[in-house]
């Protein structure tokens, strides 16, 4: 292992920074980036991580996005008008393995795994 300080503005830094990996996948919800480092829960209560009080399609308790080991999952969590992954609806309260890429749909509002 080197000793060299390794600054992350200059061009060594910004490609040793492009080559970690982080261990944690990030939500994309309206203007905001959220990191997945463990567990986020979705819903209108406002207990939730994520909180969707504008659509009413959304219940209290909607969802929730775990991380288990290297792998990311979502649950319904019964929520009344279910839960969407790339439009299509997965099953209540059964986990759905995503990646990067995938788009969460909770009523009318969509979220987007980066």
């Amino acid at each position: 292992m080197s000793d060299e300080t390794i600054y992350k503005r200059d061009e060594k830094g910004k490609k040793v920074a492009k080559a970690l990996k982080t261990g944690y996948m990030k939500l994309k919800f309206r203007d905001r980036s959220i990191n997945i480092s463990r567990m986020i829960s979705i819903g209108r209560d406002e207990n939730s991580n994520i909180v969707i009080g504008d659509d009413p399609l959304v219940s209290r308790r909607h969802a929730l996005i775990e991380k288990e080991g290297d792998s990311y999952y979502l649950m319904d969590k019964g929520s009344t008008n279910g839960t969407y992954l790339n439009n299509n609806p997965i099953p209540k309260c059964e986990r759905v393995k995503i990646k990067s890429g995938d788009v969460i749909t909770v009523g009318k509002t969509k979220l987007e795994i980066l």
